[in-house]
């Protein structure tokens, strides 16, 4: 390869050579024994200090070794702090399992934690793929090496850090090289191992809240390493750490059609839902979602239990992974309550003594930490707050399922950039469960003049909102982005002043409650919102006049829709 391209660029060979091992030293991990018993020692002191323990999947951890006697392992777990691939790899070695090389960010090279986090395993990766062509002739062959030692190797899967608590989309680059090597014999089989990291409280909140509010992110560097001393202070809560199912590669493309394409995609796609069918329910996200969603202008602890009651009911139903806390969800309530009282996010109105129990309120600029830990758990109800959405907008008494269908259709495909759907799944089918699903707990009854029609009960207007609220944030955010393209006078505004408009007219809107949620303002919603409204509506084909007039036609009925989806009983 070498030689090649120095004959091809004209260069002398020796150079393109020195070149190549400069990229190598870039790149590779340079493992130490020494380091990771040293390491171990310190994280043992530091979990102690900011975390009440770590909660394992033993049994996963157990089917998991016992996949690693057949190929090398490639753990992919979900990504929502700096710190997951230290609790991951601090489990795996205290229960005798080979370290594996971590592929992590060029950004973390930094010294002196790049120095101590390569003597740890740890190999370096440039952000993008876009990269000069030895640099990914070097960083190919030696994954490749890698997996021909069959060392085991851990990777994110989603690129970067979720910001905001839901699994960001996968990104395939990484996948692709794994592919390869596999393809091209240097190893026989690989064994994927999702896996799910679930916090109780993140100790990167403040930062990524930050981002999320459209603040710059920070370069890692030794002050962030100093800086982060004040977390030794407080109490994060505990860490869940949970193991997918291992598969084999070899079993997997056995059950793909041969003339099957796209490969890389459907098995990112199938990693990112494993990972999401075992991350685990905590009482905090549970409480964050009830709040949100049903409570956001206040409650009394009651009322509060009887609505993590109803999620605990639905998710028990669906066989979610669930905390053991969550045996008691009074008592769960009553603790998480108190944590957040705790942490300044909740306060509470005192009623007289003996009269009244307390009145719980978060204010509004709290709200956005719950938003993160209801996203960690969003996906399990997605499905069901689409359906939910369709039943509770339109003035019609009766909702034949055509037209929940056809609602849920436009739902999946609008918020293909913000949820994991399965492709393979049909959506008929998917509607028809959750309507089945409501009609057992008595949200809906079957229309007795209308044929398949479906009505909502009186309990269903209590309860049908909890569901429809998870969707509502989103929709509020891509109306809010499709109202401020369509009040810009200047069509080429930079992508940075738009958003800032975006965000300028989403805390308006919701000062004078228009839009109900504060999640709906997320930087993050308004960049996908912008990314689907421009490939959808404002790509001209051929940049006439009336293509253009066309276009604003089909985005001004496309923000209807959406605010008439997001506005339902109004």
């Amino acid at each position: 390869k070498i030689e090649n391209l120095a004959s091809a660029e004209g260069k002398p060979v020796w150079q393109q050579r020195k070149k190549a091992g400069e990229f190598f030293d870039e790149i590779a991990a340079d493992y130490d024994i020494a380091y990771v018993q040293f390491f171990d020692k310190t994280l043992n002191w530091f979990w102690k200090k900011i975390f009440e323990g770590i909660d394992v999947d033993t049994a996963g951890l157990a089917t998991v070794r016992e996949w690693a006697r057949k190929g090398p392992l490639i753990f992919i777990p979900s990504h929502k702090s700096h710190i997951d691939y230290l609790i991951l790899n601090h489990v795996l070695y205290n229960n005798h399992m080979h370290i594996p090389r971590i592929a992590a960010g060029k950004n973390l090279a930094f010294w002196p934690m790049g120095h101590i986090f390569r003597k740890s395993g740890a190999f370096f990766i440039r952000r993008s793929f876009k990269q000069p062509r030895l640099y990914l002739e070097v960083f190919n062959r030696y994954i490749k090496a890698l997996v021909e030692e069959g060392h085991p190797i851990e990777f994110f899967i989603e690129g970067g850090r979720s910001r905001n608590g839901k699994l960001v989309l996968p990104k395939t680059g990484f996948l692709s090289i794994l592919l390869k090597a596999h393809q091209e014999g240097f190893c026989k089989d690989l064994i994927f191992v999702p896996s799910s990291i679930v916090y109780d409280r993140v100790i990167e909140e403040k930062s990524l809240l930050k981002e999320i509010g459209g603040g710059p992110k920070e370069k890692e560097s030794l002050k962030q390493v100093f800086r982060a001393r004040r977390f030794l202070k407080r109490s994060h809560g505990k860490v869940y750490l949970r193991f997918g199912d291992p598969f084999s590669l070899n079993d997997y493309l056995s059950h793909l059609q041969p003339s099957s394409h796209q490969l890389q995609r459907k098995l990112a796609f199938h990693l990112i839902q494993a990972i999401n069918q075992v991350t685990l329910v905590t009482p905090l996200s549970l409480v964050a979602t009830g709040i949100l969603t049903k409570h956001h202008r206040g409650f009394l602890c009651t009322e509060l239990v009887e609505t993590v009651d109803t999620l605990l009911r639905f998710l028990k139903k669906h066989e979610c992974p669930i905390a053991s806390s969550l045996i008691d969800p009074s008592k769960a309530v009553q603790e998480t309550l108190s944590l957040l009282m705790d942490w300044k996010i909740m306060d509470v109105l005192e009623g007289a003594e003996g009269e009244e129990e307390p009145f719980y309120y978060v204010e509004e600029d709290k709200k956005i930490e719950l938003e993160y830990y209801k996203n960690n758990i969003i996906h399990f109800f997605i499905p069901h707050a689409f359906v939910a959405t369709s039943l509770l907008t339109g003035k019609e008494e009766i909702k034949g399922p055509e037209s929940i269908v056809s609602d849920c259709a436009f739902l999946k495909d609008v918020f293909g950039s913000e949820f994991v759907f399965d492709e393979e799944e049909v959506l008929r089918t998917k509607v028809s469960l959750a309507i089945d699903y409501f009609l057992d707990t008595g949200l809906l009854s079957r229309s007795r003049t209308q044929g398949e029609g479906y009505k909502i009960t009186k309990l269903g207007f209590d309860k049908l909102p909890i569901w429809a609220a998870l969707a509502k944030t989103f929709l509020e955010s891509y109306w809010i982005a499709v109202r401020s393209i369509t009040q810009q006078k200047d069509k080429k505004a930079k992508k940075e002043e738009l958003l800032k408009h975006m965000s300028y007219l989403g805390r308006r809107y919701h000062k004078l409650g228009i839009v109900d949620h504060i999640g709906s303002l997320s930087r993050l919603n308004f960049i996908n919102a912008t990314g689907y409204i421009e490939k959808e509506f404002l790509k001209p084909q051929t940049g006439s006049a009336r293509e253009e007039r066309l276009n604003r036609e089909r985005l001004s009925r496309f923000g209807q829709r959406l605010y008439e989806l997001s506005h339902y009983g109004q």
